[in-house]
This record gives C-alpha cells, structure tokens and sequence, in this order.
C-alpha cells in the first residue's frame, strides 16, 4: 500500500484510463483501413504507437508496484470489454431493428479481435514487464532504457496485432498494407524517440507545485482505481452497443447498452460511500472525459478515407455527431447528479439511512438518464413510440437492478469500513 501511495506526480489515474482507452479503442477499428495519397495503412498504426506512448510514461511517472497495477487494469479491462460485448451481440435483437441502419453497428469477430489485442499486448508489453521485474534488471530505471523496452513493445505490439487480424483470411493487398502500415508505426516511434531523447538532453526535471501538495487520500487507495476502471470499461462496452436493441421477452425491448449501465451507478455509490463525495465526483469527470475522448477518436478514424474494397461501418459518421453530446449531457446528469444526491441527502435532517439515500439518489439518477439518453439518442431514428416503450423498460429495467444491488453495496460498504476500523486500531 505505501508503494502504491508513492506517486510522483497526480498522473496514475489519468495513465490508466488513457491507456485502457486506447486498447479499447484499437479493438474498435482493429480491421479500419485508411487510404491517404495512395498509402493505405490500418488505424492500429497509430493507436498502437500511442499505447507505446503510454507505456513510456507510464515507465517514467510511476514506479514498479503502480506499473504492474496499471498493466493488470489494463488487461483486465480487455477481458472485460471483449466478454461484455460479445455476450450482448449475440442476444437476440428487437424484430423492428433489422432494416435500420444503426443495427449495422455491431462488431463482428469479437472473439479474433479479443485475441489479437490481448495477445499482442501480452507479449509487448505486458511480460516484457513482468520479466523486467522478476529479474529486477535496469531496465525499468534508466531513461533510455526505459524508452528501448516502450519502443521494441510499440513495434512488436502492432506488428502482432496485424498479423493476427488480417494473415487469415489473406485480404487482398496484404503485403502492401502491412509495408506502408509499419512505414507509419515505426515514424511515430521513430519521433516519439528523438523527442524523448532530446528532452533529456535539454530540458532539466522541473518540480511543479502541484506535485509537492498532498494527494487526496482516495487516490492512494487501490480500490478507488479498480473501481474506476471497471466503470470505464462498463462504459465503453455501453457506447459500442449503444444503438443496438435486444428482445428479452414477447413485448420486452431494451437498449443493449442498458443492460450493463447499471454496474457503473452501482460503482458510484461505492465510491460515493466509501472515499466521499469528491471522489465520486472525479469518477463522474472521468467517465464524461474517456466518453468524450472515445467518441472523438472513433469518429476521426471512422472519417478518415478507406480504400473501396474494405470500407466499413458507414453508418458511424452520421450517429457520432449525435451521440457525442447525447452522451455526455446524459453522463453529466446522471452522475454528477447521483453523486450530490448522495452527499447532500446526508444533511437534510430527515435521518435517512444509507439505503435510502442510496435508493433515492439512483431513482433521480436512472429517471433523468432516460429522460436525457433517449430522447437525445434515439429521436429521428425510431418513432416516438418507440422511444417512450424503450426508455419505460430502461427505467424499470434499473430500478429493479438498484433494488437487487442494495444489499451488495451495503455489505460491501459495512465490510470495507469494518476492515478499516480494525486496521486503525
């Protein structure tokens, strides 16, 4: 825990995410093409040198035990979203969704893309690491080094993830595209390398202000950043299937991403009653940042020009300008909401118990969300009374998950303060 709590500088949390966000990302447009003045290149060959980018700060701003803590989000967070997402593809969708266009953004080959990254990012990065560590060797200590060990992983991280995803089946071009696609990893990390090394050489370590101040303790406790980990990556399994709508039952039709919402309130009360009320606040802003920052990345690269034998998802450029600031109005009221509710419902002097406070805090937070979401999501796509069925459903649907997580959260909550007590005394 002291190891954990030793951070340089106020950068693990927003490392993490970033991170977790690019891998996410790349399993998004792992078979994206983009054709630019005759070089036709994979988006993987940006976001993997970007991943190495990461790494490399990741190298530098933390030590070992905040190292191996990240690299274990981070591939845990690939599990998780690969999971969620395939099970939520396959349940069966609502009869009225098949001639709409935004039932075409579905991910296919979910299970070869969950191999590809998760396996080129073992294999770069992650036992790369973890060798370095047992081995207890310099490499994790000196600057150049470091940046060595960020580089080879960047280039054996794309190298990896392309050859699992387009070796089998051969698709047509496939020397030429590999060729050019390393032509454009290996010049960002070839960049990303002189700019590094000349920093070193000119610029001297400068000690911010903001660094010496003491960090709020939440962020010294593990917990806090798995808990927000989860929830980012509950999150962008949402955004993925966010258009599409399975049929449960006769009648019953719910928004794919629905289903798994949930988790991240159940989340934000934990943080809320466990770490207070700034906490649960950082975690609001951090989910409407990824949110923010996901959209705008798969909206560029979605934008950017393919080649014609290999143009996919069209759908997304017309949806993403919608969805961005749906989104993020919704994450803003829903959470920022459940968090003041949460806090300020402890000083009405009406004696409400944390149940309570919980249970009312939720209600207020699941009626303005599908108030917010779906009418600003789906209007124009599906008639209205469509929409109405679909954002009844979504309410009751998470009414009835916050009645069945109470317990949870509550047991949780007694556990932790419990342990706390007996670790202070």
């Amino acid at each position: 825990m002291t190891a954990f709590a030793e951070l340089t500088r106020r950068s693990y949390l927003s490392l993490t995410v970033s991170m977790m966000t690019c891998l996410i990302l790349l399993i998004n447009v792992s078979f994206k093409l983009i054709d630019l003045q005759g070089i036709i290149f994979t988006a993987s060959s940006v976001l993997c040198p970007l991943v190495a980018v990461i790494y490399l700060m990741v190298l530098r701003e933390c030590n070992i035990v905040q190292q191996r803590h990240i690299l274990n989000q981070c591939l845990l967070a690939l599990y998780l979203f690969s999971v969620g997402i395939y099970l939520l593809v396959n349940l069966p969708a609502a009869d009225y969704m098949h001639d709409n266009p935004a039932y075409q953004i579905v991910f296919e080959d979910i299970p070869k893309k969950f191999f590809a990254s998760t396996l080129a990012f073992a294999l770069s990065f992650y036992l790369p690491h973890l060798y370095c560590c047992m081995r207890k060797t310099e490499m994790l200590t000196s600057p150049k080094r470091r940046l060595l060990l960020a580089l080879v992983g960047g280039y054996t991280f794309f190298s990896l993830n392309f050859l699992l995803l387009f070796s089998h089946p051969l698709i047509q071009t496939f020397q030429r595209i590999y060729i050019d696609s390393l032509m454009v990893s290996g010049g960002i990390l070839l960049l990303v390398g002189v700019i590094y090394l000349t920093s070193l050489a000119i610029l001297k370590p400068v000690k911010t202000a903001l660094d010496k101040e003491s960090l709020p303790a939440y962020l010294s406790k593990p917990l806090y950043h798995y808990l927000v980990s989860f929830s980012v990556t509950i999150l962008l399994i949402c955004l993925a299937c966010e258009y599409r709508l399975v049929s449960l039952t006769d009648g019953l039709i719910l928004g794919a991403s629905g289903l798994l919402f949930p988790l991240t309130i159940i989340a934000s009360n934990l943080v809320g009653e466990l770490f207070g009320y700034k906490a649960n606040l950082r975690l609001a802003i951090v989910l409407i940042l990824t949110e923010l920052t996901f959209d705008l990345l798969l909206m560029g690269a979605v934008a950017l020009p393919a080649p014609e034998f290999f143009n996919l998802n069209p759908f997304y450029s017309s949806i993403m300008p919608r969805r961005i600031p749906a989104g993020t109005l919704a994450l803003f009221v829903t959470f920022v909401g459940n968090a003041m509710l949460l806090e300020n419902l402890k000083y009405t002097g009406l004696g409400l118990n944390r149940c309570s406070r919980i249970l009312i805090a939720n209600i207020f937070a699941a009626s303005l969300l599908c108030l917010v979401n779906y009418s600003l999501l789906y209007g124009g796509i599906y008639s209205y009374d469509q929409i109405f069925n679909l954002a009844m459903n979504s309410w009751a649907y998470k009414i009835i998950v916050t009645l069945i997580s109470l317990p949870i959260v509550l047991g949780l909550c007694n556990r932790y303060h419990l342990h706390k007590n007996v670790t202070l005394t």
